[in-house]
């Protein structure tokens, strides 16, 4: 077990104050985080059957006895997690009474962004604060105190940002992802339940596809209409499928840089592995070497330093892909291509394919090139105007940030 310090978390929630709305996906650490920022709190949890338990004095309270709560101790923050099992009257109580002290959690995205949206009761009357997974910059941070190795730091960084699987650093690597059989079903399954969606075949299927490599809207298509999960070969009966997926947090999207297509992607390497080992080897049932779950390391390991250059960068990540030249990182800012990159996940390269990305990021003549390697000493010689960014130097950039 290691405590992980969300320090961009706790930055960007240091400058709001409540009353205050935090939700997001199951799993993603908001109980933790919150109890943790607001140490002074009154906790209430409401259970599934509406009970309300007061963590501080151990017991249960009604329904009415947490509405006087709220009100007679106006100077103390008062968090309500998961306040979406509340009688349907709480929130209209909420708008006549407008308490300045209230903190409400809950895991239910759909019913976060209608309430902060137009028409709802409390509109207005919160600030809203989203929990994903653990930032890139923070989980390598806080792991780079415990891994020293390179290569071991960033694999292990990329799985840890799943709040859930944290219970068990420590352990081997492939160990902790083998508990995917088990983990994986059931955070999936309680994430529609909490969103009022049935789980169905057809969303499953997306996952699996995605998981399997289809990243475009047709490739997707082709592989639900191939498994007779569609009725017909038809893009616009699975995009409601894609924008709940998007909207409940499991599934992102990413732009094609001079194209209008869109690349998707699961959200969650431990989800993404887990369809992927599931459809390619019958993972839920079968007991699989290790060599397996490593075939998707370079791919999520690309993926986990697009979003870490996307945020040290401050820029928007972009896809290139043509059929004569495929680019790991490609980043905009203002509409215009500014950064270009490769990832390249071995301990060497040899000269010809440091040659190879030389000629291939050239071609963007006016983009700063960036090559992303797990040490400077893989490089058997160093690349031409390509900056190389190797893990221990952007250790040390996110230390001392200028």
């Amino acid at each position: 077990m290691i405590i992980v310090r969300r320090y961009t978390d706790e930055a960007r929630m240091s400058k709001l104050k409540p009353p205050i709305i935090v939700y997001g996906r199951r799993k993603t650490g908001k109980t933790f985080f919150v109890k943790s920022t607001f140490r002074d709190a009154i906790y209430l949890f409401v259970r599934r059957d509406r009970s309300i338990y007061y963590e501080q004095r151990g017991e249960l309270i009604s329904y009415d006895e947490m509405k006087r709560l709220i009100e007679e101790r106006k100077e103390r923050t008062v968090v309500v997690d998961e306040f979406h099992r509340l009688p349907e009257d709480f929130l209209e109580w909420i708008h006549v009474k407008s308490p300045e002290n209230l903190i409400l959690i809950t895991s239910t995205l759909h019913l976060a962004r209608r309430l902060l949206g137009k028409g709802s009761p409390v509109l207005g009357l919160f600030l809203d604060y989203q929990m994903k997974l653990i930032d890139e910059r923070d989980i390598l941070l806080n792991l780079s105190e415990k891994i020293h190795d390179p290569k071991e730091l960033v694999e292990h960084a990329v799985y840890l940002r799943e709040p859930i699987l944290l219970r068990w650093f420590g352990s081997d690597l492939i160990e902790i992802l083998r508990s995917l059989m088990y983990v994986v079903p059931s955070l999936v399954g309680e994430i529609f339940t909490e969103e009022e969606k049935e789980l169905s075949r057809r969303y499953e299927g997306i996952l699996r596809a995605l998981a399997s490599g289809r990243a475009t809207l047709t490739e997707i298509s082709t592989y639900l209409y191939s498994n007779k999960l569609i009725d017909r070969h038809d893009l616009s009966s699975i995009k409601p499928y894609m924008k709940t997926l998007i909207d409940i947090g499991t599934v992102e999207r990413i732009p094609e840089y001079g194209g209008r297509r869109y690349y998707y992607f699961i959200h969650s390497p431990m989800i993404d592995l887990y369809y992927y080992l599931d459809e390619k080897y019958n993972f839920s049932e079968s007991e699989l070497e290790e060599k397996y779950f490593t075939e998707k390391f370079p791919l999520h390991v690309e993926q986990f330093f697009r979003g870490l250059l996307s945020k040290i960068l401050g820029m928007r990540p972009f896809m290139i892909r043509k059929p004569d030249l495929e680019i790991d990182l490609a980043f905009v800012d203002y509409k215009k291509l500014r950064v270009v990159g490769e990832v390249k996940w071995k301990e060497r390269m040899e000269g010809r394919e440091i040659r190879r990305i030389e000629e291939k990021l050239g071609r963007y003549k006016d983009c700063r090139k960036i090559l992303v390697v797990q040490s400077r000493d893989c490089l058997d010689t160093e690349p031409r105007e390509i900056e190389v960014w190797d893990v221990e130097g952007i250790v040390e950039m996110l230390k001392n940030p200028e």
